[in-house]
């Protein structure tokens, strides 16, 4: 039986859009981790420059990508994918500017909404 291990990390005084509070963060997973690998959630911005530091110091980590932020990137993909379906103008209202944020995912509350109210009409 395997056993997981879930804890909080210490404080890291720091920039957290710093390169360098980002990979010594990092290095702390790293060192706190029973395994060989450490499994890591950040933020989108975050993210990115994680996977970054990752893939150029090859460390032994997967980084994930919070929950929020990957709903939004899910949406502004499902978005990208049925830009020209007229989709936006079936959400969209005259004299509206909305559409484009839910199209993208930027309004993940309303591009949860119009989705779905477009899946249960069709």
């Amino acid at each position: 039986m395997h056993s997981t291990q879930i804890d909080y990390l210490p404080i890291i005084e720091g920039d957290p859009n710093d390169l360098n509070t980002i990979f010594t963060t990092l290095i702390e997973c790293i060192q706190l981790s029973a395994k060989r690998v450490a499994i890591v959630t950040f933020d989108l911005p975050i993210w990115l420059k994680a996977v970054d530091i990752i893939k150029q110091a090859n460390l032994p980590v997967i980084a994930r990508l919070g929950g929020f932020h990957l709903l939004k990137s899910y949406l502004g993909s499902m978005g990208n994918i049925v830009q020209d379906s007229g989709q936006l103008e079936v959400i969209q209202y005259p004299g509206s500017t909305t559409a484009g944020p839910i199209v993208d995912g930027g309004c993940f509350d309303m591009a949860i909404r119009a989705h779905l109210l477009i899946i249960s009409t069709s």
